[in-house]
């Protein structure tokens, strides 16, 4: 028997990639007497699509484009070429809209090396008297080809490979901005919040004002269906979902910078403990550098509404000491745990390995701690 080199994962990339090259060498969109762009059939159910005729969902979980772009590009009023110029401006003083125009650039020229090896899918609708691909997945593709193009001023209109979906799902969508990388909580937020309007019959106008549409949540009460909905989808409870709901009390410039900054709920929690009139500074300091805490916003905020205690310095706390302060802010953060049984969660992790005559002296120490504890809360004033 010949000898064969064995089929390598590089090797189907490349013959993917060639395949598609090969099948739409062709075609640059057609553009027909009333200058509408056009589909150009690449290979079965595949398509070529210029990208002045895609327009990604804005009401999808995932933020993409900053806050003060997305009216214009969604309006109509500036197309890809614009947008793109001025978001990669943005990018010059702002190190958030940096990191994430970074990602989707090495992205494009992912796509430009091996191919776009996934198309995005959607569907192709009539807006304003003119065909247009409203897509469903895939967004994160489209920019990276747009930002490509745009850095390389190729003059020809790009296209980007596509299925039709025949049967659209929030819950596809849903999947696929998942499988990049985790959402934000804020994308967590508006994941959950459309699921539950959709799951009411509440689906978004495409012209409508997204903040608008998301606090319609508010109005609305969890049925045993949408319920399991958020757990199947997001496996999220009801009282994590309430949580996140406050986060479209936020202004939607400072909604998309929590977006950006991944600002945890708990922070959120902290920040809107305070008069909301602190909210915008809060917001641009948790952004301002990365791992600050709920601990860093409360102490900021009392800082800036001029009620923080200055501390006496005082003698530096033995380890075990320092260990019951952690387990105070572990005790103070148990609602931020994602199990069900949250109490039982921390009692598996404090029995842990230990055999039976441990977990007794463990069991005896935390009676008697409790036991402390109580005295000194009963004797607060």
């Amino acid at each position: 028997m010949a000898n064969s080199e064995p089929n390598r994962f590089e090797n189907l990339l490349k013959a993917t990639s060639a395949a598609f090259n090969q099948s739409g060498q062709a075609e640059q969109p057609d553009i027909d007497a009333d200058n509408q762009p056009k589909m150009v059939n690449n290979r079965q159910s595949v398509y070529k699509v210029p990208l002045m005729m895609v327009r990604p969902d804005r009401f999808q979980a995932r933020f993409m484009l900053p806050h003060t772009l997305r009216e214009p590009f969604f309006r109509g009023e500036n197309d890809w070429r614009k947008t793109v110029a001025l978001w990669l401006a943005m990018a010059e003083n702002d190190r958030l809209v940096k990191r994430e125009l970074d990602e989707l650039i090495a992205l494009g020229d992912s796509l430009a090396d091996l191919g776009q090896i996934k198309p995005i899918t959607g569907q192709v609708v009539t807006l304003n008297g003119r065909d247009t691909f409203l897509l469903l997945t895939g967004e994160r593709r489209f920019w990276a080809t747009a930002l490509k193009a745009y850095r390389e001023n190729h003059q020809d209109e790009p296209m980007v490979l596509a299925l039709l979906d025949s049967a659209p799902s929030l819950e596809k969508q849903i999947a696929e901005n998942m499988a990049y990388k985790e959402l934000t909580p804020v994308g967590k937020a508006r994941a959950a919040a459309r699921l539950v309007l959709e799951a009411n019959k509440l689906t978004p106008n495409l012209e409508a004002d997204e903040l608008d549409y998301f606090r319609q949540v508010s109005e609305l009460r969890l049925s045993d269906e949408t319920r399991a909905l958020l757990e199947k989808n997001l496996k999220m409870e009801r009282t994590y979902f309430g949580r996140l709901m406050r986060f479209f009390e936020l202004p939607g410039e400072l909604l998309e910078v929590c977006d950006r900054s991944e600002m945890p709920e708990r922070v959120l929690r902290e920040m809107m403990a305070f008069d909301r009139k602190y909210w915008p500074q809060a917001v641009r300091y948790y952004a301002e550098h990365e791992g600050r805490t709920y601990l860093d916003m409360h102490a900021y905020l009392e800082r800036l509404q001029g009620t923080a205690q200055e501390r006496k310095p005082r003698i530096p706390a033995d380890p075990a000491t320092k260990s019951a302060r952690t387990l105070r802010r572990v005790l103070l953060g148990v609602d931020d745990l994602p199990q069900e049984d949250k109490l039982g969660s921390l009692a598996d992790a404090v029995v842990g390995d230990a055999d039976k005559d441990e977990a007794r002296k463990v069991l005896a120490r935390l009676e008697g701690l409790t036991a402390a504890v109580r005295q000194r809360v009963e004797g607060m004033k």
